[in-house]
This record gives C-alpha cells, sequence and structure tokens, in this order.
C-alpha cells in the first residue's frame, strides 16, 4: 500500500515518537529505581541512627544485662519506624529484635560474621543487601555502630518493599507515557493533516500552472509558500523555454522545408530521429513516415546505409545512384559525438553530372565534328602543294572540297557560338507581331539553292494574314533549321511542306518532309545537340547536329513549344507552337507551360 504525504508525516512522527519515548522511559525507570532505593537506603540508615539516639537518651536501660528491656526497646523502635531494628552486642549475640520475642532472641544465632555487622563494628555504617534466613527472606540492612555497647544497632527492611515501589512506579510511568504518546500522536496527525493539505492545495495549484501555462499559486508566508513562489518562477522560466523552443522549432522547420538538401538525422541505434522533407522526396519515401524505425528498414540502399554506420566513427562522403529514372545523389555524414549518431546530407547532383556528361559530349562531338573537316582541309592542301596546283582540273577538285569543309566548319562554329550565346543568355529577343507567311518566304529564298540540287518541292501553305509575337529574326532562324533538315533529308524528288494555323490563342507551323523519318525511340532525344539519328547520312548530308537544338532553345526563348511526330506511311513532322499575335499573358504562360 503506497502511503501519502498526510500517511508517511504521521508514521515517521509517530515512529520519532517511540524511538524517543521508549529509550527515555527506560532511562526513567532505572534512574528512579536507584533514586528509591538510594532513598531506601538513606531511610534505614536513619531509621538505625534514630533508634541510636533514642537508646542513647535512655540510658540503654539503667541494667545492661535486662534483655527484656532491649528488646521492648527494639519492638518498639520498628513499630515507630516500620523497620525491623536489631540489636546487636560486640560478640554478635543479638539482644534485641523487632522481630522476635525472647524465644526467637535465645534461638538466634551469633551475627558477628554479617558483613553489615562487621562493617559497623569497624566504625563504618553500612547498607548491604542480602538473603535473610531469618524471616527467610532478601532484605536490605543498614548498621551503624552502637558506642554505649561497642556493638551494632540495625535496621532493616524487605526487598519487596522496594518492589512494590518499582511496580507502582512502572505502572504510573506506562499510564503517563502511554497518555503522552497519545496525546503526541494526536498532535502528529493534526500536524500531517494541516501540512497535507496545504500540499494538495501546492499540488493542484501547480497543475493548474501546467495546464494553463497562465495561473499563478498564491504565496502564503510561510515555507510553503516560498515553494509556491519557487513554482511560480518555473512556471515563468517553462513559459520562457516554451516560446524559446516554439521560436526554434518553426526557424528548424522552416529552414527543413526550404532546404534543398535532404537531411537525415538517426541515433546511436541507427534510428531515423528526423527526415525532411526534401530527403524523404530524393529517397522516393512520399507514404511511408521513417522517424522512429530503423534506418535500413525506411530505406534500402546499401550505399546510404554503409554510410551511415561510417558516419558515426568519422566523417564521409558516397555517391550513389537511386530511383527511376535514376538521380546522382551525394551523401555526406557527420558524427553527433554527444549522442552517438550522426547527420546525413543528400545532395542531388543529378543536374551536374548530367552537365559534366554533356560538356565530355561537347567536347567530344565537337572535336570529332572539327577532326573530319580539318583532316579533309589538310590532306587537300598537302595534295596541291605536292604538285596538284599544276593540273587545273585536279586543283579545282581538290579546292572545291577545301571550300565545302571550310564552310562546313563555318557553320559548326557559327551554330556553336548561336548555342552558347541562347545558353548564356546573351541572345537578346524583341519580341513583335511577325507574318508568319513572309517569315516562312524568308527561309524559303535563304534554302532555294538547297532544294533545287536535291530536287526537291517546298511548299508553303500559311494565310497571309496569320502572324505570332516572336523574334523575327529568331523565327527565322528556326523556320530554316527545320526546312534546311526537311529538304536535306528528304529523298530526292520528294517534298517538303510548311504550314500554319491558328491554334486558339496560339499559332502552329509544321514542317513536314515525305524522308524516311525518324523512330519512337529517337524523338525525345532529336533536340540534343550533337544526337543523329544516323550519323553517316547526317554527315554525308553537311549537318553540325546542333540545328534542332538551336531551335528548341529559340522557340522556348519565345514562350513556345516544339516537337516531332511520324507522318504515315512515312517522313516526320516537326511542330512549333508559338503565341498568336498581340498575345496576353494568359498565352504567354500557355506557351511556357507547353
Amino acid at each position: 500500500m503506497r502511503l501519502g504525504v498526510r500517511g508517511k508525516v504521521f508514521w515517521i512522527s509517530a515512529a520519532l515518537i517511540l524511538l524517543a519515548g521508549i529509550p527515555c522511559e527506560l532511562y526513567l525507570e532505572r534512574e528512579l529505581g536507584h533514586r528509591e532505593q538510594h532513598a531506601l537506603e538513606e531511610a534505614l540508615l536513619r531509621d538505625a541512627r534514630i533508634a541510636r539516639t533514642a537508646l542513647a537518651e535512655r540510658g540503654a536501660v539503667r541494667d545492661p544485662n535486662d534483655a527484656l528491656a532491649l528488646d521492648r526497646i527494639a519492638d518498639e523502635l520498628g513499630a515507630a519506624s516500620r523497620a525491623r531494628i536489631t540489636l546487636i552486642a560486640h560478640d554478635g549475640t543479638v539482644i534485641g529484635d523487632s522481630a522476635l520475642n525472647q524465644a526467637g532472641l535465645r534461638t538466634e544465632e551469633n551475627h558477628s560474621q554479617r558483613p553489615e555487622v562487621l562493617s559497623a563494628l569497624a566504625g563504618d555504617e553500612t547498607v548491604v543487601r542480602r538473603f535473610s534466613t531469618t524471616v527467610n527472606a532478601e532484605l536490605f540492612y543498614a548498621a551503624v555502630p552502637w558506642p554505649e555497647r561497642a556493638g551494632v544497632i540495625r535496621a532493616a527492611t524487605p526487598l519487596s518493599t522496594l518492589d512494590d515501589l518499582a511496580t507502582h512506579r512502572r505502572t504510573l510511568l506506562l499510564w503517563t507515557g502511554a497518555l503522552g504518546v497519545l496525546i503526541a500522536l494526536l498532535f502528529s496527525a493534526i500536524a500531517a493533516q494541516v501540512a497535507a493539505s496545504k500540499l494538495d492545495a501546492l499540488a493542484t495549484g501547480a497543475r493548474a500552472v501546467l495546464a494553463s501555462g497562465s495561473k499563478r499559486i498564491p504565496i502564503s508566508d510561510d515555507e510553503i509558500g516560498r515553494i509556491a513562489g519557487s513554482v511560480n518562477e518555473l512556471a515563468e522560466e517553462r513559459a520562457k523555454t516554451i516560446a524559446e523552443l516554439v521560436k526554434e522549432r518553426d526557424r528548424r522547420n522552416a529552414v527543413l522545408q526550404g532546404v534543398n538538401e535532404g537531411l537525415i538525422a538517426i541515433d546511436h541505434e541507427s534510428r531515423v530521429e528526423l527526415m525532411n522533407p526534401a530527403a524523404r522526396m530524393l529517397l522516393g519515401l512520399t507514404t511511408t513516415e521513417p522517424e522512429g524505425r530503423k534506418l535500413v528498414e525506411a530505406i534500402r540502399i546499401p550505399a546510404l546505409i554503409e554510410l551511415a554506420e561510417r558516419g558515426k566513427r568519422e566523417a564521409a562522403t558516397v555517391e550513389f545512384t537511386h530511383g527511376d529514372p535514376p538521380r546522382h545523389l551525394l551523401g555526406q555524414t557527420t558524427p553527433l559525438r554527444a549522442t552517438g549518431g550522426s547527420v546525413l546530407v543528400l545532395h542531388d547532383v543529378t543536374d551536374l553530372r548530367t552537365m559534366e556528361a554533356m560538356r565530355r559530349d561537347l567536347v567530344a562531338n565537337v572535336s570529332h565534328e572539327l577532326r573530319t573537316p580539318v583532316s579533309i582541309i589538310r590532306a587537300n592542301a598537302e595534295t596541291l602543294l605536292d604538285g596538284a596546283l599544276d593540273d587545273p582540273p585536279q586543283a579545282r577538285t581538290f579546292v572545291q572540297a577545301m571550300l565545302r569543309h571550310a564552310e562546313r566548319l563555318s557553320n559548326l562554329l557559327s551554330d556553336l557560338l548561336d548555342l552558347a550565346r541562347i545558353e548564356g543568355g546573351a541572345y537578346h529577343l524583341v519580341l513583335e507581331n511577325v507574318g508568319l507567311r513572309q517569315a516562312a518566304q524568308r527561309a524559303l529564298d535563304t534554302l532555294q539553292r538547297t532544294a533545287k540540287a536535291r530536287n526537291v518541292a517546298v511548299r508553303i501553305a500559311i494565310d497571309g494574314d496569320l502572324a505570332a509575337y516572336a523574334d523575327a529574326q529568331a523565327l527565322d532562324q528556326v523556320l530554316v533549321n527545320l526546312l534546311d533538315n526537311a529538304i536535306k533529308y528528304s529523298f530526292e524528288g520528294g517534298a517538303v511542306e510548311l504550314s500554319g494555323s491558328l491554334d486558339g490563342e496560339r499559332v502552329r507551323m509544321v514542317v513536314s518532309d515525305d524522308g524516311p523519318g525518324i523512330q519512337e525511340r529517337h524523338r525525345s532525344r532529336v533536340f540534343e545537340r550533337f544526337y543523329r539519328v544516323d550519323a553517316g547520312r547526317s554527315r554525308a548530308v553537311g549537318g553540325t547536329g546542333l540545328g534542332l537544338s538551336i531551335v528548341k532553345h529559340l522557340v522556348s526563348l519565345m514562350h513556345g513549344a516544339v516537337g516531332v511526330d511520324p507522318v504515315a506511311p512515312h517522313g516526320s513532322a516537326f511542330w512549333v507552337s508559338l503565341p498568336g499575335a498581340r498575345a496576353n499573358s494568359k498565352a504567354l504562360a500557355d506557351g511556357a507551360a507547353a
């Protein structure tokens, strides 16, 4: 059974009272017993002295051999003092005894060897406790010298007298002690009740303070009041601490929610303590709650689990791929020395790795694209220097080849510069209403010679009043690149059509050809730089591999969209969607979304 404060105070008080009272009772009983014994001894000595004085005043009887008179005096003294008075001659003969008659005196044995008699005969007053064979009981004996007879006067009293006193004393002490204990326990119970009531009030007030946060406990002018004041101070500090923690939590949550890097905190048992939304998104944990679970249960990525285990001992870094499509993640861990856990930081380096791959591909592709025309120009130049200059017809052939590949180099460099300007933000557009038929005619005029060379018929199917909100120069370059590709990749004697139509608040232009077409697996990548569906055919027709990438960037800058669709039975249709003339913001937004 659990005791409350009231019970604890009461029983502790009771235990203290009993622990203090019982030894005191025992000590008092012993001291009173000693005092009573001492008083009894003094009383016996006093009785013996009084008997000696009485005998001296009576002259110790005129006839010193009158045993009857001495015994009568002993009887009178014994009756007066309520003690046994014995008169003993110097030779130990009992000549008077208040407890014996004459017949008993004659048969009484000699007392010369009694210890009290020996001490009194030696001149000392003494008290002795011993068993008496005369009365067959234990007695106290007090003996004093009797100078007139050179004998001893002795007073005796039974030990039962002292025992009676002790019994009475113990009974009195017992009752008074019990009464004192009961009174003390009563006051202890009252004190416990008062203390418990105040503590209950203090506990109730403390609960109210914890529940509301604004209430405070009334303060009294005592110890409980000081405790109440301390509780109020703690409540104030608690309120301040909670406010600071709330601010800190809000700041932390804002940081965790806003940071792009994934953060994961794990404890010494490898349990997830915290994971921000960015980490969940990077790891694909959008439906589960990883907090409180083992890391190996929440995230089944061996590289990340191994990194977390290493992070408990030292800082470490690892890069791995995860997800579909795969993302490149860079994980860094820092140990928490105080708790034995660690913090994982995940960086999404997919774009960085993609850019690095694109840079490597660009360098490789540019190097590859430059190597062939440079090698041909060099070879032709060496051939001319080796004597071909002396043969005009052959020299003309070599020079034409050099010119053709020089033009190819020029086109490649021009496309690279255009692409760099567009991606670097240096290509500034002037958006205005541009007539699509006029722009299509300008592009056709530019490529008329190429179309005739391949015997490809180009038809424009655009209304004269159809216009787009675009940059005229950029639109011209887009149409030239699309028409150039269509002409080059069409079969000789084929046909190319450039059509335009109004699509709501936007305009749509389509360049279709009847060439071999583009397989579905290539369509999503044809707008990448240097990507070729048929590398051999592309180089044969003089393509740089950058035209469609430039088209995509320019159309995007004009808030448009670009794509490619198949044409039955064969061929491809490249389409461009741009805002219509005098387009409002809604049209621009739709174009950007497309």
